[in-house]
């Protein structure tokens, strides 16, 4: 790749060229030292699973890009107040995911955070000449599991429409596809949502080296977005039919693994040679501007500044709290009788209390009390459990107010006939309510704010009918919420 000036760039002065690289090695060691504890879960989840492993690859493409634009970069002109504008959401993006412990949201912020204080740096032409570079950054966020539930209901769609046109018969039950042979599930592993995030990171970096056209980039990425939809769907087809033509001789354990990956190495083949056959001859990343606006120290030293009060600031304002090694008991009202166990088993690991009580009715209730911000352990969590669901099926579910709180209802049963009634809903501060985003953006405010109220799961299980379950609920909680 070649880099083209017209008219040539002038060399920059050896000091003015030291001045900006020691600028920029500053508030990169500023934005690493800040979000630090971000960039660290960042990695442990693209160390964790399979699906984000390609992240590791993203800064290293970055810099493959950026390298041969580099004696285009003009060390003479640096600062810009645009990127100062853009840095201050991007901080306030990174703090809400990181008051509300949301790790994607923190993930985003800090890498908006970066990509503004390159900007913020480099200056207004430095960063056109540079910004798919640094935009491409954004895929080393490990992002897309949300996709997992639809991606499942398609692949399992199209999986049955397939089979069914071989002539096999197929019993058909939401993502459980049954066969003569053997019963089969579309897991999480097979959703193609994998296979989907890397194409789109492959789609986006081929279509800029190879299409100087938006329309031609728009078309291919999302033509190679639905092919990996129809591919991984039609992997899934050929796994059943292979299992079900072999006796389950062929097509799984690491037949599976190995065909998935062929199959996905052929689609991303194909989709770059017919790509390439319409690609531009010259691509617009080889023209490179001369810069006309001279250096601006200004924004560059507010960008630091604001760093550096924000270290200033999570140091010794926003601290997490870190839970004991034993949750302290709650207290337990007169007509309470604590336990050592409840019926339910609810885990609510890293709390900074929780108990469970009974009443002579047999209505019992568990608490689980959390910070709003903690250094392990939350209220909202994939962690916590309100019950073992190897053991117990949600046959109903529906939500109600009862003595003015909003709770979740669930009918639960055992294959042994048992059935039981389980209320529970959270509790922020002085707010009641059962929605877990409405719970994430309290815990948020209240951190900010520096407001310490705990946040609350109340839990409620009972084995009479529903209608008595409900009444003892109602009589309960009001006693509970007013002594907690």
């Amino acid at each position: 790749m070649q880099v083209n000036s017209t008219p040539p760039l002038n060399v920059p002065a050896n000091q003015s060229a030291r001045w900006f690289l020691l600028l920029g090695v500053l508030l990169l060691g500023l934005w690493a030292w800040s979000f630090w504890p971000t960039l660290v879960s960042m990695e442990q989840v693209w160390r964790g699973s399979e699906t984000y492993m390609h992240c590791y690859f993203i800064p290293f493409i970055s810099a493959w890009l950026i390298w041969p634009l580099r004696h285009a970069i003009n060390t003479q002109t640096f600062g810009s107040k645009w990127g100062l504008c853009c840095l201050l959401p991007s901080l306030l993006v990174w703090l809400l995911g990181f008051a509300a412990d949301i790790n994607l949201i923190a993930h985003f912020g800090v890498m908006f955070c970066l990509i503004s204080l390159l900007w913020c740096w480099l200056g207004d032409e430095n960063f056109k000449l540079l910004r798919f570079p640094l935009l491409y950054l954004l895929f080393a966020v490990p992002f897309g599991d949300e996709a997992n539930a639809p991606l499942q209901f398609i692949t399992a769609e199209m999986a049955v429409w397939l089979l069914q046109h071989t002539g096999i018969p197929v019993l058909h039950e939401g993502l459980y596809i049954t066969t003569p042979v053997a019963s089969f599930e579309v897991a999480e592993a097979c959703s193609g949502v994998r296979f989907m995030i890397v194409a789109m990171a492959l789609a986006f970096l081929f279509s800029h080296l190879h299409f100087q056209s938006w329309k031609k980039r728009v078309l291919f990425i999302s033509a190679l977005a639905i092919m990996s939809i129809i591919a991984n769907s039609f992997r899934a087809f050929f796994l059943i039919f292979i299992g079900e033509k072999s006796g389950m001789t062929y097509g799984f354990g690491a037949d599976h693994y190995y065909y998935g990956w062929a199959f996905f190495a052929i689609v991303i083949f194909l989709s770059f040679h017919i790509g390439a056959k319409f690609g531009d001859k010259d691509s617009d990343i080889a023209i490179a501007a001369v810069a006309t606006k001279p250096a601006v120290l200004f924004p560059v030293a507010i960008a630091g500044a604001l760093l550096l009060a924000l270290n200033a600031t999570l140091s010794s304002v926003w601290q997490p709290v870190t839970p004991p090694e034993q949750p302290a008991k709650l207290t337990t009202p007169s007509r309470w009788q604590l336990l050592d166990a409840n019926r339910l088993h609810p885990t609510y690991p890293n709390s900074l209390a929780s108990s469970s009580m009974m009443t002579a009715e047999g209505l019992q209730y568990f608490a689980a009390h959390f910070a709003n911000r903690q250094s392990k352990g939350e209220l909202v969590s994939w962690d916590n459990q309100l019950f073992p669901k190897n053991f117990w099926q949600v046959t109903h579910q529906r939500e109600l107010v009862i003595a003015t709180m909003p709770l979740i209802e669930m009918t639960l049963s055992r294959p042994s006939g048992e059935r039981l009634a389980l209320y529970y809903t959270y509790q922020v501060g002085d707010v009641l309510t059962t929605d877990v985003k409405k719970v994430k953006l309290l815990q948020a405010f209240n951190f900010i704010t520096l407001n310490k109220s705990p946040a609350i799961l109340h839990h409620f299980n009972c084995l009479e009918d529903i209608e008595r379950c409900r009444q003892l609920v109602g009589d309960a909680a009001a006693e509970l919420i007013t002594t907690r």
